[in-house]
């Protein structure tokens, strides 16, 4: 054995012309995913920051490309769970926090980041507010699971989503939509046109709307009032200069705005009254809103950016890009959600981030292939104003009002490389170190006497990874890799305590093995996740008078393990299909003591006259053992597809489902969300360039929490929209 494999090595060193040219020929030197899958049905990602086939690159990757987001019903970030194993999508007010594989983040303010890091044509958008949005001109995306802190640095402890949208070409292409769905009286138009402006130049324009007629039904004082009414654009703009072959630069910028006040409406699970020694009305029934203060969360932002790239005549490629985004929320909400005027809340946030990423990557398919790169960041994020108010908004007393400040300054380095000692062995080791300074200010709004809180922490971070594949033929793998990752230590802008967090830390052991099996392409996936210094949040008292104040603390590690399997391709007969099952076991706090739950409270410590009070608070609670929140033992989802010519045109059909088990919301095993399943159809007919389309979403009816907020009062709960029918028309050319 050791001979063979000497005389093999010794072969593919004396002739590496031979050896490596199918590699090389495997691997583009473009930055840019393919719309579709190529002619023999590989998908092409850039996950490993460098074109490859999905099927060579060594970790768990979902990806979905072009006209299959539509079909299955994606149309927000919101839904992309129903795209991939092993994720969950789930807010806290206004804040966008996926989940992979158990792992996620819950804080919302400002300077805080989820720690599954969302990027945009590789621009990471940051803050959690910024995270619902509508997908408008999709050209892939790509779900990718595991720690990624050596390419995509901090905040990816759980993985990375990557969202890719159209880029301009020199052909004369475009389309136009419009859905409407006939139950919420929702209209989405989209459309864009590219082309060729100049020698070498070429531009992109598109632009979505959406406006709907709400899926929340006011009562009380709110009769005839619906909520959860869309009125949402996004509108892009990018020029393509490409004066040689070897050159190319992209100028991008986009513009935004949302409304979206169904994230501050909450029922009261159970429909118990809140305040029975108060007359109002309760909210008893889901999709009702019975609050006086009129909820409002209308976010908005822009963004602009400069990705430049360079192959050189050796085939080493330099890529530049610049990034600014900024993103703004105005909301308020009635936080006792009766119609009774006891507390409302009115937020403002903000975010503005300036990136410049410099990436030197040499061409793949040598016995040495490498890639250098260095980051730096400049973000600064803020609650103008945070207010808590007695009453209803607007017209109530401030109890509570203060303002923030959060800047952050990042520079990192990092590198991969990966010998290729034989055609058929890769192995790769990357490192980066990250250094990150904070500085934080919070001032009281009711009293200028108060004392001004100013403070500043710096962490230096490093990251690694190391990867083993083995090719068992062209189109099958067998690889294995351990990698580090971290999200970011960060001060809770929320309160006036100037004690931040250390970053959080996990260590990720994978297998895995991938092949391509008569059209099909299968994948499975085995890990083992060491998840330590997790970041919690809780409520303690502290000051003199003691006030309740919201702390966070490294309280909790926790481990995972599981398993996850894939399948996608051609069925033969016109029909296709995918499908992904996610198997998670383990996943448990291997020591929370100091864990905070809300339980309900035993038959004797229920006051008479009865006030309303159904629950209480226990901290510290020893939560070891536990499973952890938001994290289901399985998920799976399936998607089936069908083409044939009908009628003179085309027929095409989709129809695609995703389940979901129970899990908890919060530790201790507390709170428990019910599995549910969402299903999905398309069923679209093609003739000269025009589509009509019937369509359906949740067709189930499912109408599972997006958002839960234990409550002494009644959990706070929040639904997504029940099904919805319609139709479509797109004409391309």
């Amino acid at each position: 054995m050791c001979k063979t494999m000497l005389a093999v090595l010794l072969a593919a060193v004396s002739q590496p012309g031979i050896a490596w040219a199918q590699m090389a020929a495997s691997q583009p030197l473009a930055d840019e995913a393919r719309e579709e899958p190529t002619a023999d049905g590989d998908i092409i990602v850039t996950a490993q920051r460098r074109s490859q086939r999905l099927l060579e690159v060594p970790m768990s990757i979902t990806a979905i490309q072009g006209e299959a987001i539509v079909n299955n019903g994606i149309t927000s970030t919101v839904a992309l769970a129903q795209i991939s194993p092993g994720v969950v999508t789930v807010n806290n007010g206004f804040g966008f926090l996926p989940v992979i594989r158990g792992i996620q983040s819950t804080g919302t303010s400002p300077g805080d980041e989820t720690n599954v890091a969302v990027y945009i044509d590789d621009v990471s958008i940051g803050t959690p507010i910024a995270g619902f949005f509508d997908l408008a001109d999709i050209a892939q995306i790509e779900v990718l699971k595991g720690p990624q802190g050596t390419l995509y640095g901090r905040n990816a402890t759980g993985g990375a989503i990557r969202i890719q949208t159209r880029k301009p070409e020199f052909e004369t292409t475009g389309s136009i939509s419009a859905d409407y769905g006939f139950h919420y009286k929702d209209f989405r138009a989209a459309g864009f046109v590219t082309g060729k402006l100049a020698d070498g130049v070429a531009g992109l324009l598109s632009a979505t709307y959406r406006r709907g007629g709400g899926f929340i039904k006011g009562i009380a004082g709110n009769e005839g009032r619906t909520y959860g009414k869309p009125n949402n654009y996004v509108l892009r703009g990018k020029l393509l200069v490409q004066p040689v072959s070897s050159v190319e630069v992209v100028l991008a910028g986009d513009v935004w705005s949302q409304q979206n006040d169904s994230v501050f409406i909450s029922n009261i699970k159970g429909g118990a009254n809140p305040f029975p020694l108060i007359l109002g009305t309760i909210p008893s029934r889901p999709y009702t809103h019975a609050g006086v203060t009129q909820p409002r969360a209308d976010l908005k932002g822009w963004g602009t950016s400069v990705d430049a790239k360079f192959d050189s005549s050796g085939g080493v490629s330099v890529r530049s890009l610049t990034a600014y985004r900024h993103v703004e929320v105005q909301s308020q909400s009635d936080t006792d959600r009766t119609s009774a005027s006891i507390g409302s809340n009115q937020i403002s946030q903000r975010q503005d981030a300036f990136s410049e990423e410099l990436i030197v990557a040499s061409p793949g398919g040598q016995m040495l292939d490498w890639i250098v790169g260095a980051y730096y960041l400049n973000n600064k994020a803020s609650n103008p104003y945070f207010r808590n108010i007695v009453g209803d908004s607007p017209g109530g007393a401030p109890n509570v009002a203060f303002t923030n400040h959060m800047s952050v300054e990042a520079v990192a380095g990092f590198g991969e490389v990966t010998l290729n000692p034989t055609p058929k062995l890769h192995l790769t080791g990357g490192l980066r170190y990250n250094s990150e300074t904070k500085k934080f200010m919070w001032r009281n709004l009711l009293n200028a006497a108060a004392s001004v809180t100013n403070s500043q922490r710096t962490w230096n971070s490093t990251t690694w990874r190391a990867v083993a594949r083995y090719d068992l033929s062209d189109s099958a793998n067998l690889y294995g890799s351990v990698s580090t990752g971290f999200k970011s230590g960060v001060y809770n802008a929320y309160s006036a305590l100037d004690k931040p967090v250390n970053p959080e830390k996990i260590t990720a052991f994978e297998i895995g093995s991938k092949a391509r099996i008569g059209g099909i392409n299968l994948t499975a996936a085995g890990y083992i996740y060491n998840y330590r210094d997790i970041q919690v949040s809780s409520y303690t008292y502290f000051g003199n008078p003691p006030a309740l104040q919201l702390t966070l603390s490294n309280a909790a590690s926790a481990r995972m393990s599981g398993v996850e399997f894939s399948a996608d391709g051609s069925l033969g007969g016109g029909f296709g299909f995918s499908a992904g099952f996610a198997w998670q076991p383990q996943s448990e706090y291997k020591r929370f003591t100091s864990a905070q739950v809300t339980i309900p409270l035993q038959p004797s410590e229920v006051k008479v006259p009865f006030d309303g009070v159904i629950a209480k608070v226990v901290v510290p609670f020893d939560a070891s053992g536990s499973r952890t929140v938001r994290s289901p033992e399985v998920t799976a989802n399936a998607r089936l597809t069908y083409e044939a010519d009908l009628g003179g045109g085309r027929l095409n059909a989709s129809v695609n489902g995703a389940y979901t088990s129970s899990f908890f919301w919060q530790p201790g095993n507390y709170s428990r969300e019910e599995p549910y399943v969402v299903i999905n159809f398309r069923l679209g007919w093609e003739k000269n360039g025009i589509t009509y389309s019937l369509f359906g979403t949740n067709l189930t009816g499912s109408d599972y929490h997006t958002d839960y907020v234990p409550n002494v009062r009644g959990d706070s709960v929040k639904f997504i929209p029940r099904h919805e029918f319609g139709i479509g028309v797109k004409y391309a050319f």
